[in-house]
């Protein structure tokens, strides 16, 4: 048996072929997103610091990892969350979240917070 084609089934058929794939999160731009503490805060030197963040590894990243005043303080593989931080020492401090590698080398996709330590 024999079904004939209707130009409606082509262009369907075409449709599928010939639709773009949709993009992998991988191929998704890298971010990072600070949700807290904000650029400026004041924090209180006897209490840990609650860092809440966001972040898209893009096609070359693979997960992130926190440092304060350009030292390395945690490693995350969680994309979203929070990471609490240690007391920190008074004066001005610089917190940032740097998307890495699998090698932990940063891509240089980043965001820092200066925040004021009493």
């Amino acid at each position: 048996m024999r079904f004939p084609i209707r130009s409606s089934s082509v262009c369907v058929l075409a449709a599928i072929l010939f639709t773009p794939i949709v993009a992998s999160a991988a191929s998704e731009k890298a971010y990072v997103k600070i949700i807290s503490p904000v650029q400026g805060a004041k924090l209180d030197a006897m209490e840990q610091t609650k860092l809440v963040y966001e972040a898209g590894r893009g096609p070359h990243g693979d997960h992130v990892h926190v440092y304060v005043d350009g030292k390395e303080v945690g490693i995350l593989r969680q994309l979203a969350g929070s990471y609490t931080l240690e007391t920190l020492a008074s004066g001005t401090r610089n917190i940032c979240i740097k998307v890495v590698n699998k090698a932990h080398v940063p891509i240089g996709v980043e965001q820092c917070v200066k925040v004021t330590v009493e």
